[in-house]
């Protein structure tokens, strides 16, 4: 009787490291699928981590930013909150990679809880400081060591291809910038692009396409390039977006030159992106679903049949800012309608394709308050800022 209550087993033990395996297993199971929905699976991720993660970095950073006085403070604060978020992705990620490790070497080697996480640690991160004995030991190390090596080596990759991604958007919209203006604003671009002389030409007209495409994809796959802002402090891609497609509107509503089927075509990809990338970002920090954004040629088809007997819908922008517009373009020597009745209608019929995603990112991502680009939260509401031009003219001597 003695030998066989010798030999018997703990069941509480067995039933406690058994336990242990198996939150492992499903720890493992949760970090592998967060990790491969951020840094692999081209598409909004829509993981509980992920999700967590995201929408907390969004929050914190929002609360902290609202003691800033003025943009600049604002824009430095918020500067950093796309690199950040990007760190805690990996932090999360090691640190539950970890703590799976740390279950799986305490119920699969019968270790002491210390000893498991100084096991996991050790064979994360491949330093073999630890002697292991046993086959289920063994093959906790070597996935151990597996599985740190690869979330490092994927995060590197995935780092640069947002950094990639990042330097192109970045680098067109510099080019962009002489002639949108920095804020970026429609009748700006307008003027600019009758100084110099150069038109809508073809050339340009695909470069700018190509640009807004790409960068629908690359945000649409990675929605945290969002929050990556511009070095430059009063340029930002929601606002250049928005100025580029209101000049485009105005090149087809309110001058003469009849109807241009490339600037339609512009109009159509940047309304697909602002659609796009409102539902990718709302996907990202909310959980919403991603899909069904691909509206190109519905727009366009739409673009090509509006008729002049249809009610003007919400342009997002008064009939007294429109006529501001006008009269600092006419003032510039841009040659606008005579009839301003028919381009404000024609001019709300174009605009309402894009301005509402337009504006809810524009405020969501706290954007430069540029003119033409939609309201802001109450504690970011600083002075409107006008580009170079248009603040000469609309300087308060003039008001």
């Amino acid at each position: 009787m003695e030998l066989l209550a010798i030999a018997a087993p703990d069941w509480t033990t067995v039933i406690v490291r058994t336990l242990a395996v198996a939150v492992g297993l499903a720890l493992l199971w949760a970090a592998i699928m967060a990790a491969v929905g951020v840094m692999l699976v081209p598409r909004p991720s829509n993981q509980k981590l992920a999700l967590w993660v995201g929408r907390l970095c969004y929050l914190v950073f929002k609360a902290v930013s609202m003691r800033a006085r003025n943009y600049h403070q604002l824009d430095r604060l918020l500067a950093v909150q796309g690199p950040t978020t990007v760190l805690l992705y990996l932090a999360l990620f090691l640190g539950i990679f970890l703590t799976a490790f740390a279950f799986l070497f305490y119920g699969a080697t019968g270790c002491s809880p210390m000893a498991a996480f100084y096991r996991a640690g050790s064979g994360m991160s491949t330093l073999g400081m630890v002697d292991i004995s046993g086959a289920p030991g063994y093959i906790a190390m070597f996935v151990a060591a597996f599985t740190g090596t690869t979330v490092v080596s994927v995060f590197i990759g995935f780092l640069l291809t947002l950094y990639t991604a990042y330097t192109a958007r970045e680098t067109h919209m510099s080019k962009l910038a002489m002639i949108c203006g920095e804020p970026g604003w429609g009748p700006e671009m307008t003027v600019r692009l009758h100084t110099l002389q150069v038109g809508w030409t073809p050339d340009a007209l695909d470069q700018s396409t190509n640009w807004v495409c790409a960068m629908r994809v690359s945000q649409y796959l990675y929605p945290l390039l969002n929050h990556f802002r511009s070095p430059v402090r009063d340029r930002h891609w929601t606002v250049s977006l928005l100025a580029l497609l209101d000049a485009a509107a105005i090149r087809l509503t309110c001058l003469s030159g009849g109807r241009d089927l490339n600037v339609l075509r512009l109009l159509a990809q940047g309304a697909d992106t602002f659609h796009a990338l409102k539902l990718s970002e709302v996907a990202r920090t909310s959980g919403g679903v991603s899909e069904g954004a691909m509206l190109t040629w519905v727009i366009e088809e739409k673009l090509l049949a509006d008729a002049d007997d249809r009610p003007v819908p919400d342009p997002g922008i008064t009939r007294d800012e429109w006529d501001k517009g006008m009269d600092f373009m006419a003032a510039q020597g841009v040659d606008v309608r005579s009839d301003r009745d028919a381009a404000w209608r024609a001019f709300c019929r174009v605009r309402c394709y894009y301005v509402e995603p337009a504006y809810f990112l524009t405020n969501h991502l706290s954007a430069i308050n540029a003119p033409w680009s939609g309201p802001r939260h109450p504690s970011y509401e600083f002075p409107l800022v006008y580009p170079r031009i248009a603040s000469k003219y609309f300087a308060p001597s003039r008001a």
